[in-house]
């Protein structure tokens, strides 16, 4: 057994009180962060001198002696605050992967959030997130015992714990737990496939039973999000109203976002109690979706955000983790192009217009997404060409490029 470590997630139930003193939380965290990140800049830009979490800890002590509504609040909170800045600052200058520069928070941005290590909040009870189990943390009003929606529980004691409250208006507690994942798979089954992720399929392997359709949450409240967003518009700026009808409008938003999520992580679990070994493309989804010009381009790239393959693949390792299964992470190149039975590429080159792929050299006639997924099975990867098992319904083509009618059960879903 393996100890890794994950985020189990539960809504908040607060109450106006608590909220506020949850607030001046958030309040000193902004600050901090901002006084920080002032500070870092100032140095670096004008003295040529880096600051370090060493050095901003006694800032943040200086800070508290100076500011009695910032000692009144926890130093916790604060301190991880620092430990996130410095983190983002590093990654600012990783030359292999370099992030964004850190930016400072707006007081009206929407989004609130605070994290305590052990020393700064307990799990009344059991631990364990049994019923009836309160989250007390500490605010300037001494420890406050929240109420926590226990959708599970919690697989070991929590080493942290971060609470915020999104754009529409709803409080939640995530906590960073360990969790024993078994290195040898659950249940063997002995079978592997490809996966290909598509728009109208949303993932093909070998075997159509277990094809995912594409849900598109997104397109399915496209309506409702344009009324809520014309509702929004009608409001004066500024106002309680239109702020209100902002948080309806994020909670649109966030719905969809929920949705796609537990759509991946259904999908992903069953696709891994199936099979032991999983092959997926590894796609530069952000140069798919690249801005271009024509309203076409536009649907496609809205299209790709909507499937949200990049955290379908997360979900489908993280998943596999858990069941001691593999992932394998392939090259994309030629996936399409290369037919699964031979090996030969297609001449000419196949176009996203083309739904099915005909070799030239094999007869082969087999739809697009399914021969990708058969180049993507791991199993298969350095066996001869032409193995024992057909790799489809294979049909002659002539040379001079007449194709026959393609059988049914060969299209691409």
């Amino acid at each position: 057994m393996a100890a890794h470590e994950a985020r189990y997630r539960y809504r908040l139930r607060v109450n106006p009180a608590e909220a506020e003193a949850l607030k001046g939380v958030f309040d000193s965290c902004r600050f901090v962060w901002n006084q920080a990140l002032g500070r870092w800049s100032d140095l670096w830009r004008y003295e040529g001198i880096r600051l370090h979490l060493a050095g901003a800890d006694k800032e943040l002590t200086d800070w508290r002696s100076r500011f009695e509504w910032l000692a009144a609040q926890p130093s916790v909170p604060e301190q991880q605050v620092l430990r996130d800045l410095f983190a983002s600052v590093s990654a600012f200058f990783d030359k292999q992967n370099p992030a964004g520069r850190p930016n400072f928070k707006k007081k009206r941005a929407g989004y609130a959030t605070a994290r305590w290590t052990k020393n700064g909040f307990k799990v009344g009870g059991t631990g364990h997130g049994s019923t009836g189990d309160r989250l007390c943390v500490a605010t300037a009003t001494g420890r406050i015992p929240l109420r926590v929606v226990w959708s599970r529980l919690l697989p070991s004691t929590p080493t942290s714990v971060t609470i915020y409250r999104d754009k529409g208006g709803r409080w939640w507690a995530s906590f960073v737990v360990r969790v024993e994942v078994s290195e040898a798979p659950a249940v063997a089954r002995g079978l592997s496939t490809g996966l290909d992720v598509g728009l109208t399929t949303f993932a093909t392997v070998e075997d159509p039973e277990h094809d995912i359709e594409n849900p598109r949450f997104a397109r399915r409240a496209a309506k409702t999000l344009a009324r809520s967003q014309r509702n929004t518009a009608r409001k004066q700026k500024g106002s309680k109203n239109r702020a209100k009808a902002k948080q309806r409008q994020a909670r649109v938003a966030a719905t969809v976002t929920a949705q796609r999520a537990d759509f991946h992580h259904k999908e992903a679990r069953r696709l891994v109690a199936t099979y032991d070994r999983i092959g997926v493309e590894d796609l530069r989804i952000k140069n798919l979706s690249k801005k271009g010009k024509g309203r076409h381009k536009v649907g496609l790239n809205r299209s790709i955000a909507d499937a949200g393959w990049g955290q379908f693949r997360r979900s489908l390792q993280w998943q596999a983790e858990k069941a001691g299964k593999e992932v394998v992470v392939l090259p994309a190149r030629d996936t399409t192009q290369k037919c699964s039975s031979c090996g030969e590429k297609a001449n000419p080159r196949i176009e996203l217009s083309d739904r099915v792929f005909r070799c030239r050299t094999c007869g082969l006639v087999l739809g697009r997404d399914r021969n990708a997924a058969r180049n993507l099975n791991p199993d298969r990867i350095g066996t001869p060409v032409g193995g024992s098992e057909p790799a489809g319904v294979a049909a002659p083509v002539g040379d001079d490029g007449s194709k026959p009618k393609v059988p049914a059960e060969t299209m691409a879903a």
